[in-house]
């Protein structure tokens, strides 16, 4: 029979086809693009895992930043009478100011055991003129014009200095859009890497099952019917691979909150994973996405890939 019957194949080819597979699903080619896919997923997954964490540790410490300040009443080589005089002034003065919602002076020995960290042992800390600090906790809803207030401590007492940690808040924000552009150039080279391969995979797993494919076409089946049956092949691998790529993940995942040694990581992973409504509605999605654009990926690049391959393979025929 020399001619091809009919777009999807004569009736006879679907006969001897229904319920087989063109490629069998233990073919190597298939195996090894299954693996690949899986490690890819697992990959996307985890970069994704990595941005949703670090956006949302990142929006919650920089909440905490910015609804705190810090007033520092520098010494100036003055007697402790008249430094205490410059503290009160500075506390009734924030008392008065609009979106302050309380203002505290830590005691000497508070800021010596913050600065403990840097400067050593308490000799050298006892020795040192340290200014004094009042803990400002700001009116979420209705926060102060803080240059203005800064403006007013330093013309009404003498050395004193208002820090809003704006440097703090820049570097969070700095340090989170870096790791989303990083995640996402992860994530765009895993789904470039994925094209490429399911593109070798097919052509090896054609060029595996070229006999076959020979018959085929001899006895009328179009290029279009052939084609058909690899993308459903692939398509329902990838899901396959996919899922599972996804589901080592969120074991990765279970597996470093119970093992990691430090506290806060596990705090992430729990909330994200099992706790926090709010990062598990971006969280599974995200997942599920991965899924959906490895399967789109999978179809898109089996379908042109298998036609240029088929198109190539007999051409002259």
């Amino acid at each position: 029979m020399s001619g091809r019957a009919g777009r999807d194949g004569p009736p006879v080819v679907a006969r001897e086809l229904k319920g087989r597979a063109i490629l069998p699903a233990t073919q190597a080619p298939l195996r090894t693009f299954m693996v690949a896919m899986a490690v890819m997923s697992f990959l996307a997954a985890m970069a994704v895992s990595g941005m949703l964490m670090t956006q949302q540790a990142t929006e919650r410490w920089r909440q905490g930043v910015i609804s705190e300040a810090t007033v520092q009443i520098m010494p100036l080589g003055e007697p402790e009478a008249r430094i205490a005089a410059r503290i009160d002034a500075a506390r009734a003065l924030l008392e008065r100011a609009e979106g302050i919602a309380h203002a505290r002076v830590l005691s000497v020995a508070e800021n010596r055991a913050m600065l403990a960290p840097w400067l050593g042992g308490e000799g050298l800390l006892e020795e040192l003129p340290l200014p004094r600090l009042i803990a400002v906790t700001l009116d979420a809803k209705h926060p102060p014009d803080l240059p203005a207030l800064a403006r007013r401590l330093e013309e009404r007492v003498k050395g004193a200095r208002l820090d809003s940690h704006g440097r703090w808040v820049a570097e969070l924000s700095h340090m989170a859009r870096t790791v989303r552009w990083l995640g996402v150039g992860i994530l765009l080279a895993v789904a470039a890497a994925a094209v490429g391969l399911v593109a070798y995979a097919a052509r090896s797993a054609l060029e595996a099952n070229r006999e076959t494919i020979e018959v085929l076409h001899l006895i009328g089946a179009s290029d279009r019917f052939i084609a058909k049956r690899v993308e459903r092949r692939f398509i329902a691998a990838g899901a396959l691979a996919a899922a599972a790529g996804v589901a080592a993940a969120f074991a990765a995942l279970v597996l470093v909150m119970a093992l990691a040694p430090v506290a806060g990581l596990r705090e992430h992973i729990r909330a994200m994973l099992f706790t926090d409504a709010g990062a598990m509605r971006g969280h599974y999605p995200a997942w599920l996405l991965i899924v959906i654009v490895a399967v789109a990926l999978t179809l898109a690049s089996t379908r042109g890939a298998v036609m240029r391959i088929l198109s190539g393979m007999f051409a002259g025929r």
